[in-house]
């Protein structure tokens, strides 16, 4: 035992860093509590936006399904749409711009595999909707919605802005009709589709038939139209043949011969009219 004050000086300042151990150790679990409250934190944080974003994504699946069903009945009903329709109706999202969403869809549409609206062998099948990929099950928050399929919708573009259609449910030579119709481009117009009438049928087509929907123009419209093709000079393949009644048919030389055509227009003009 120190019998001296020094001697118990001494002592004393040995044991001392002994009494500070705990303090150290306190520090030590003070640091470690605040960092993995501090990764809590973090993870939280991520758990939050990884919810948020789901939930965008959710909302956008689920209004991107509602415009895709409209897409396709309007399809089925002989009309191509636009996307003021979708801000007309006010299709988008809870809480999300209409022209944002637009935007988004038709990014959407151009970022997945859509049809070209081109000529090709087969008929193209209606995609599922959400409803049917759930397979019955209740949509849920919990899990991202699956992405839709939008193979048979084409995406035209004039100068008006976008145009759809589904190509399952309407031809693309009518639809091209109703896009330059929306476009108001007439010339254009009639130069299509007797184009097509010729390549298609084949067939040279009566002025009379411009009649019909999509165009509704009269007989005298058709001629001027032909007029008009002459005049510009950059349709040289469009020509006319008048049958024994004074019909007017129109039709382009790149798919028939001026004889054929003649022959044809004066089959559907006259004789299966005598003789139907």
């Amino acid at each position: 035992m120190p019998t001296t004050a020094e001697e118990q000086g001494v002592d004393n300042q040995e044991v001392a860093p002994a009494a500070d151990a705990p303090s150290e150790v306190q520090d030590a679990q003070a640091v470690a509590d605040e960092q993995t409250a501090h990764n809590d934190d973090a993870s939280s944080e991520e758990q939050d936006a990884e919810h948020a974003a789901r939930l965008e994504h959710n909302a956008f699946i689920r209004a991107l399904d509602a415009v895709l069903a409209d897409i396709r009945q309007r399809s089925a009903d002989g009309k191509i749409t636009t996307p003021a329709r979708w801000r007309k109706r006010a299709m988008q999202p809870e809480g999300c711009d209409a022209r944002a969403f637009e935007e988004k869809v038709l990014t959407y549409i151009e970022d997945h595999d859509h049809s070209s609206g081109e000529a090709h062998a087969g008929r193209v099948a209606i995609p599922q909707d959400l409803s049917a990929l759930l397979e019955g099950r209740e949509s849920s928050d919990n899990e991202n919605l699956p992405e839709l399929e939008v193979n048979d919708i084409v995406l035209l573009w004039g100068k008006k802005g976008a145009y759809l259609y589904s190509e399952a449910l309407m031809a693309n030579n009518y639809a091209h009709m109703l896009f330059l119709t929306a476009e108001d481009d007439d010339l254009g117009t009639f130069v299509d589709q007797v184009r097509n009438e010729s390549k298609i049928y084949p067939r040279p087509m009566a002025a009379s038939s411009f009649r019909n929907p999509p165009f509704l123009w009269s007989v005298a419209k058709a001629k001027q139209l032909f007029e008009r093709a002459q005049e510009a000079g950059s349709f040289p393949d469009i020509k006319v043949t008048v049958t024994s009644v004074g019909q007017w048919y129109f039709y382009s030389d790149l798919y028939l011969r001026d004889a054929q055509a003649k022959a044809l227009a004066e089959f559907y003009g006259v004789e299966r009219q005598r003789n139907p």
